[in-house]
């Protein structure tokens, strides 16, 4: 599938699609192309249904990448089409902001099972809550952690008494 098939199916959709273009390689300078897809979480399954629909293999899953942005947490979840192909692989992030009093996304590992990882990963360390996710351990912070505190939110729920930046972290 090429990248104006992509960006027209999405339109069809009713979604704006912002490409980033950027120069990669070492030897052999070539441009690349990033699509970005603002959707609401609403959509975020019917949409990533529709990305696997209309691609002519099963998009790559790469991660899930959140950031803290104030009042909101945007969560971007990274594909790529045509993953493999020599200067053929399309990535393409779908982007969701989720207001911080009203924090949760739906789940995707009935559709992609490889989401478990990253879903568990933003519960743990943004605290968003992932909707439908069966196994909610966590992964890489210890059992023992404090409740409500997220290393990845720049907000008060960030932590200070467990950062050596903190001033007051050896009291």
């Amino acid at each position: 599938m090429e990248l104006e098939e992509i960006i027209d199916a999405f339109k069809e959709k009713g979604l704006e699609v912002r490409v980033q273009t950027r120069m990669a390689g070492v030897k052999k300078k070539v441009e690349r192309k990033t699509l970005w897809v603002d959707i609401e979480r609403e959509r975020l399954r019917e949409i990533v249904e529709y990305l696997i629909e209309i691609s002519e293999e099963f998009p790559h899953f790469s991660v899930i990448s959140p950031s803290d942005i104030g009042d909101e947490v945007e969560v971007n979840y990274h594909f790529s089409v045509g993953y493999g192909k020599y200067m053929g692989e399309i990535p393409i992030t779908l982007k969701v902001k989720v207001p911080k009093s009203d924090l949760w996304v739906p789940t995707l590992t009935d559709i992609i099972p490889g989401t478990v990882f990253s879903e568990r990963e933003i519960i743990e360390m943004m605290g968003v809550d992932v909707k439908g996710l069966e196994d909610k351990r966590h992964l890489f912070l210890t059992e023992d952690f404090p409740e409500g505190v997220y290393p990845w939110r720049r907000d008060e729920t960030a932590p200070k008494k467990t950062n050596k930046l903190y001033e007051g972290w050896k009291e």
